[in-house]
């Protein structure tokens, strides 16, 4: 493999500077466009859950721990259950979704919060008013389907969901800088490649080493100024 001089790659970079910030504006702009003007945004509205005593209904019971360790239990379960057919067919109905069940799953996550009786319902859609809707539509479709499966009533709603202000899958500011630092990255490697592959005589000291003869003498490069005619 041949050797590659670091000095004469730093001075042919340095050469090539017009091509390093063409094309890391080009590259720049390519992303600014695609993500102010051509990516859809997707915006996400949660709801959370919390799993309380299954003697909530009786007003002088208090959470006991049986009932703590039942609901952590439980929560795995619960976090299926919100994503059945069952309930997610009555949500699209209530809402008049254009949605089969099996495209409103892909929209919504379901998660519990680790050492909580907690559930974490998040539903991701391009209409932040109707993420926010499927949200708190599942979270009371899903307490009454608990209720009649278990014919308990130990879900109580956290937090309802929030219409969400700013899309997820959008940071714009971010976007451009990792647009410009991957032209920058692009545009370094053009030049290295580029370097590579030129097998032009670039100095003294690399004809010498390409053919190992010294050299006796060389002619300057000037320029001639003409003189005009008085």
């Amino acid at each position: 493999m041949e050797e590659i001089d670091l000095k004469e790659l730093l001075r042919y970079t340095y050469r090539k500077k017009f091509i390093i910030i063409a094309t890391t504006l080009i590259v720049a702009l390519i992303g600014m466009v695609y993500f102010g003007f051509i990516q859809k945004p997707k915006y996400v509205s949660s709801t959370t859950l919390i799993l309380t005593s299954f003697s909530s209904e009786k007003e002088n019971d208090t959470i006991n721990n049986n009932d703590l360790t039942m609901n952590q239990k439980l929560v795995t379960t619960y976090q299926e259950i919100t994503k059945t057919r069952k309930v997610l067919n009555q949500v699209i109905e209530n809402l008049g979704l254009d949605y089969s069940a099996g495209e409103l799953a892909n929209h919504v996550s379901v998660t519990g919060v680790t050492g909580t009786e907690i559930i974490r319902i998040s539903v991701y859609d391009r209409d932040a008013s109707l993420a926010c809707s499927i949200a708190n539509e599942i979270a009371t479709i899903f307490s009454k389907e608990v209720k009649e499966i278990y014919n308990i009533s130990n879900v109580s709603i956290l937090d309802v969901a929030e219409v969400a202000t700013s899309p997820s899958n959008i940071s714009f500011i971010k976007a451009t800088v990792i647009a410009f630092i991957l032209g920058f990255i692009l545009s370094i490697g053009i030049v290295f490649v580029i370097f590579y592959f030129d097998n032009t005589i670039k100095s003294v000291e690399q004809l010498e080493e390409k053919f190992d003869v010294p050299i006796l003498g060389t002619v300057p490069i000037y320029s001639v100024v003409k003189r005009e005619a008085k």
